[in-house]
């Protein structure tokens, strides 16, 4: 891997991380009103709400956003015409997100009594018809827009649509408009996503209009690299929202509630590794094109790295601080989630790695393998669902899924070590988990000295401060290490990485 290619790849994850932090910023900001101002019940609603979105975006995606993602950025490495490809996409997309759209529309009252025991809320379901449109695009248009490696533009879209959408939530929230206000402000941002990307692809002259003959040649070729990837995508659908389908039947709407707001917090965690990925994916697809495996592999080795380095504290610091982060976010009504919210961020400071190379199953169309591993991991999951859920209720739930995220990422990391010799870089690994573990317990001795919400900043400062010291202790960060921040961000930080070098080495 060449340092003209790492570079690439960190600008492109920073983007992606520096996009990450301002909309789990914004995120947090206008969660801390949403979460006040909604109840607990109309918490839970919005469970139902996102879950049909999610099933309607499943069902008109087919499994072809990752396949378009993955065979525009190896025409790219190939020097190949990618501009049929596109087209396919699109109109297989609009075509499919259209009809789903119309059936939500009309079935509204009954997507209402099914998942909500009501027909009250057959109005939210069907102006859901019109989000879940352009949601269901989207994922298309990012597609592309990952595929040309268009990575800081993804980045600014993210921002201004989450700026657009939250904005327009708190204000039509302390307006009185409720679940409606909150409805319209999702379409108002997926709306602004779809006509920017749309504006961007067709200036940049990404897509052409095909004739059939050509349409139905990609098509093909398109459906043979998805269907396994679509089935494996309906499994993984039911891996990520099992816990909260099963719980919208299993404990009020109210509990509900209490469930989705430690998600929430869990879910924000879980996105930050998520930009090395998405930057790695296109990356590891141009390198397959120029059969340049050895720079693969030396790419994960790196990117486990930098994930174990930070994305370990965050996790662990979110677990000991489980408590007064949702206190203070969302309310004193929602600290009973705090327990969730401990067993979910220890599992994903194990599997948070897995973003590192998950995206190599596609890259060699290991689509079954992707099918096995989520049917394995969904299948002991629901094993263990009759056994804790009695007892335990919405913790033993957080339980069974922590189970399914931990047997997810030991099964990829069999199943492509059987492919390909990945390998993590041990001596992070263990540096940054006995740094973080000195962390966890020094922040929570200082939580029984003196416990409050409000001094979460104090007990972040000290987390820092600990995981910093053990880290130079550790001999954990190297010059490498800077001097690639110093080529990342360039002369105007020159002086806060001296300062960095002078704490960690």
């Amino acid at each position: 891997m060449t340092e003209i290619d790492v570079a690439r790849v960190v600008k492109g994850s920073a983007y992606l991380g520096a996009q990450s932090m301002a909309t789990t910023i914004i995120n947090v900001v206008s969660f801390a009103f949403i979460a006040r101002i909604l109840t607990q019940t109309e918490m839970g609603v919005t469970v139902a709400l996102s879950l049909t979105v999610g099933i309607a975006a499943l069902l008109a995606d087919l499994g072809f956003s990752s396949g378009l993602t993955k065979h525009i950025a190896e025409c790219r490495g190939r020097n190949v015409d990618y501009a049929a490809i596109t087209f396919t996409g699109l109109l297989m997309k609009v075509s499919m997100a259209s009809f789903i759209a119309v059936i939500c529309a009309l079935a509204a009252p009954y997507f209402s009594e099914l998942l909500l025991k009501t027909a009250e809320y057959a109005l939210l379901f069907r102006m859901l018809s019109v989000y879940l449109l352009f949601v269901c695009i989207n994922v298309t248009m990012g597609s592309f827009l990952l595929g040309l490696n268009k990575i800081r533009e993804i980045a600014t879209l993210s921002l201004v649509v989450v700026f657009t959408q939250q904005t327009f939530a708190v204000a039509l929230l302390l307006l009185g408009y409720g679940l409606v206000g909150l409805v319209t402000s999702w379409i108002l941002g997926s709306s602004t996503y779809t006509i920017l990307s749309t504006l961007m692809v067709i200036k940049g002259k990404h897509i052409k209009m095909r004739p059939i003959k050509e349409v139905a040649t990609h098509a093909e070729m398109l459906a043979k690299f998805s269907w396994p990837l679509f089935l494996s995508a309906m499994v993984y659908f039911l891996y990520e929202w099992f816990d909260r389908s099963v719980l919208l039947f299993y404990i009020p709407l109210r509990e509900m509630g209490v469930y989705s707001v430690a998600y929430k917090a869990f879910f924000v965690l879980s996105t930050m590794p998520g930009a090395l990925g998405a930057a790695l994916f296109p990356y590891y697809s141009e390198q397959y094109g120029k059969d340049k495996e050895e720079t693969i592999l030396a790419s994960v080795r790196g990117a486990t790295r930098y994930i174990a380095l930070l994305y370990t504290p965050l996790a662990l610091g979110l677990a000991v601080t489980a408590n007064p982060t949702i206190t203070l976010f969302a309310g004193s009504i929602y600290a009973s989630g705090d327990v969730i919210l401990v067993i979910l961020s220890l599992v994903a400071a194990i599997s948070g790695l897995g973003v590192a190379f998950g995206g190599l199953f596609l890259v060699y169309d290991m689509t079954p393998t992707i099918l096995l591993i989520n049917v394995v991991s969904v299948g002991v999951s629901l094993a263990l669902s009759p056994v804790l859920l009695p007892s335990l209720g919405a913790p033993g739930m957080a339980i069974v899924k922590g189970a399914a995220l931990i047997v997810s990422f030991v099964l990829s990391t069999v199943a492509l070590r059987r492919r390909i010799p990945i390998k993590f870089d041990k001596e992070a690994l263990w540096k940054s988990w006995g740094a973080a573990i000195v962390m966890f317990v020094i922040v929570w001795l200082v939580e029984q000295i003196n416990f409050s919400p409000y001094l979460l900043p104090v007990y972040v400062l000290v987390g820092g401060a600990t995981y910093a010291g053990s880290l130079r202790i550790l001999k954990a960060i190297n010059k490498n290490d800077l001097q690639l921040i110093r080529n990342l961000m360039g002369k105007h930080v020159a002086s806060l990485v001296d300062v960095l070098e002078k704490v960690l080495i």
